[in-house]
């Protein structure tokens, strides 16, 4: 590479970082939550949780071309998982309320399009749940699938197909509504059975086969509406 060369990619570089923190700066001044895991360990609102299966599942920073993301890998055996709780119920800045609206988004990965269960979601006891799920158990697409303290989940078929690329995923909520956003396109849409209790915002892999799975997350972004 010639010397013109490496000064444009390192402008380049130095443009998209300041990119990158400007972004940062705005969610951060509409008082949400944000997180890219450039740091030595994970913060400690997070509540990282593993399967009692003893098959080497783990949730835990990796570095990568990113910079570093974080790795929730679920063990070789059915119902593994690695998943990561960002604090608890009674944490009231991170309790998002659909009711009030709010909007989760993150950049994430598969590792595999076969055997597995990869989720962003909000939780809270009861059945009351929406979730912007991949899981070939259920079939080979993207979905939204959500309770409101029945205990059958509702599913809408995004009818896009699962991949391992790198997406820009977004959980919408509103009163009585629930949209999926891939790479800022609409794909998906609920109004059935949308909770009206506030949630804590979680991630999620598990293996539906023997055989180990992952996701990795780069990115995520939390904003309550109500704050």
């Amino acid at each position: 590479m010639t010397l013109l060369g490496e000064a444009v990619a390192q402008l380049t570089a130095l443009e998209r970082g300041i990119a990158r923190a400007e972004a940062r700066e705005r969610i951060l001044a509409a008082r949400g939550w944000s997180d890219d895991f450039l740091g030595q360990a994970l913060h400690e609102q997070y509540e990282p949780r593993t399967d009692a299966l003893g098959v080497g599942s783990y949730v835990a920073l990796v570095n990568n071309a990113h910079g570093g993301v974080v790795r929730l890998y679920a063990g070789a055996a059915v119902a593994a998982y690695g998943r990561l709780m960002l604090g608890e119920q009674s944490d009231l800045y991170d309790t998002l309320d659909p009711d009030e609206g709010f909007r989760i988004i993150a950049r994430w990965k598969l590792s595999h399009t076969t055997n597995v269960l990869g989720d962003m979601f909000v939780n809270a006891p009861a059945w009351n749940h929406i979730h912007v799920v991949a899981d070939t158990a259920h079939g080979p697409n993207w979905y939204i699938r959500n309770d409101n303290n029945i205990g059958v989940d509702n599913w809408e078929d995004s009818g896009v197909a699962i991949d391992t690329d790198w997406h820009v995923h977004e959980l919408a909520a509103t009163s009585g509504r629930a949209e999926h956003l891939l790479d800022g396109a609409l794909i998906n849409v609920s109004t059935t059975k949308i909770p009206t209790v506030p949630m804590t915002p979680d991630m999620r892999c598990l293996a539906r086969a023997a055989a180990a799975r992952y996701v990795d997350l780069d990115w995520w972004t939390v904003r309550p509406q109500n704050l």
